[in-house]
């Protein structure tokens, strides 16, 4: 039969038992010594800046864009690989071969693909569509102020109900044009939206009606 160890059962016994003599004086040596170290802690934690964390999107940006301006000043962004090189060319998966050999060969030769030619030319139509009908609005409203007689006044109305005709064929004519560029178009965000002549008339501060 094996004679069981004294000391050894007994530190056994103290491990187990939370609340033995010897387990409490450990735990009390072991919370001063670190007490004893908690004031340099405390000093570190001082000196530290109180974090902030950001609450909206606008101090988001302004955390970030902090952040960014921070590491440029310490040179995070000196030794960045093809630093002051074009960028890669890279390939859209969604692009077909064909179509990808196309637009390098245009891009080669200082062109633009047909789609955004037209987008160019099309949206440079709306914008002249727009100057022209403030200017004659305004137009409009001046001769209408100037008109001293109702039948002065019933002559204007009545041609400006003929110019809202004849802008109604302009954005419908506008339109079957977008319709035919969005369709050319392979990116949808691209998209021109249809012009309504309510809104083009409330852009100048107008109605159908002078």
């Amino acid at each position: 039969m094996t004679e069981r160890n004294p000391s050894k059962s007994r530190a056994h016994s103290a491990a187990q038992n939370p609340f033995d003599p010897n387990t409490v004086k450990a735990k009390v040596h072991q919370y001063q010594d670190g007490k004893s170290e908690s004031p340099s802690r405390a000093d570190e934690t001082a000196d530290e800046k109180p974090r902030v964390v950001p609450r909206s999107e606008l101090e988001w940006n302004d955390l970030i864009s902090n952040r960014i301006e921070e590491a440029m000043r310490n040179g995070a962004f000196d030794n960045l690989r093809n630093k002051g090189k074009p960028l890669p060319n890279l390939r859209n998966p969604h692009v077909p071969a064909d179509q990808q050999m196309a637009n390098d060969l245009l891009k080669n030769n200082g062109l633009a693909p047909q789609w955004i030619s037209d987008r160019t030319s099309m949206l440079h139509a709306i914008e002249l569509f727009r100057v022209k009908l403030a200017a004659i609005a305004l137009a409009y409203q001046a001769e209408l102020a100037d008109a001293t007689t109702p039948i002065l006044r019933n002559a204007v109305r009545d041609r400006w109900v003929l110019q809202v005709e004849r802008w109604q064929e302009e954005i419908h004519t506008l339109n079957q044009r977008i319709n035919v560029i969005n369709l050319q178009q392979p990116i949808a965000r691209l998209e021109i939206f249809k012009l309504r002549l309510d809104d083009e008339l409330k852009r100048v501060e107008m109605n159908r009606v002078l």
